[in-house]
């Protein structure tokens, strides 16, 4: 498994090839079926010709038929076949898999209603973290260490992952995503996407404050009727 931009080498795992062999490297992304490299000997002279889009970027060793590819991109994934041809021919298949660079995953709260924002009313707030799609992405939430959910898909052009964080919270929450070759990280900014704690309540707490503010409003109205009774009744 590699990753876009790195350097690669298919080794064949033979010794020496005879020095008068003719050597073919073929590749295609589902089946090997396009010249990339031929190599022989004319005239005693060694001819190598590298071929197609891999020109500039290819190196082979006429030694042991072992082929090197430079600044690797996704579109280098395939089947990759070796033939070397003296008295007989032999064949040897190399499945190659390139992955990409992962973006940094972007975290945003998700839409609520503006009228009665949830976050205020129980003091909790609810996220999403979401990133680009790519060979065998898969995106988690974090609690510190603890694995909260993930999400991964082969289909989807984005992966999105909600999550919800209840209560007045000190954790440390983090969204990762990851393929079999790299990681990306982004930390969830408590201030930036949840209410400052200060002004986190809870419902029983909005429902006292609702009460109070009644009554002092109702006893403001009687004490104004009273007030004015008395004065066209002295």
């Amino acid at each position: 498994m590699w990753r876009e931009g790195q350097t690669a080498t298919l080794h064949t795992g033979l010794a020496k090839l005879q020095s008068d062999a003719k050597i073919l490297w073929i590749f295609g992304p589902d089946s090997p079926d396009i010249f990339i490299v031929e190599s022989q000997v004319f005239r005693g002279e060694i001819i190598t010709e590298y071929k197609g889009r891999f020109q500039g970027r290819l190196q082979l060793d006429r030694e042991t038929g072992s082929l090197t590819i430079r600044n690797l991109t996704i579109n280098d994934a395939g089947l990759y076949q070796l033939q070397v041809i003296s008295e007989q021919v032999t064949y040897h298949n190399f499945i190659f898999t390139v992955y990409g660079e992962l973006p940094t995953p972007n975290i945003r709260n998700t839409p609520h209603n503006p009228s009665v924002d949830s976050r205020l009313v129980s003091g909790s707030c609810s996220v999403v973290c979401s990133v680009a799609n790519g060979k065998e992405v898969t995106l988690s939430w974090y609690r510190g260490e603890e694995k909260l959910n993930n999400t991964s898909s082969p289909h989807q052009a984005d992966l999105s992952l909600p999550l919800e964080i209840k209560g007045k919270s000190s954790d440390t929450y983090s969204c990762v995503a990851t393929n079999p070759v790299s990681n990306q990280t982004t930390k969830l900014s408590i201030e930036e996407h949840c209410l400052d704690c200060a002004r986190c309540i809870t419902l029983t707490e909005l429902v006292v404050r609702s009460v109070l503010s009644a009554l002092v409003a109702v006893a403001t109205i009687a004490l104004l009727v009273h007030h004015f009774w008395h004065r066209r009744n002295p």
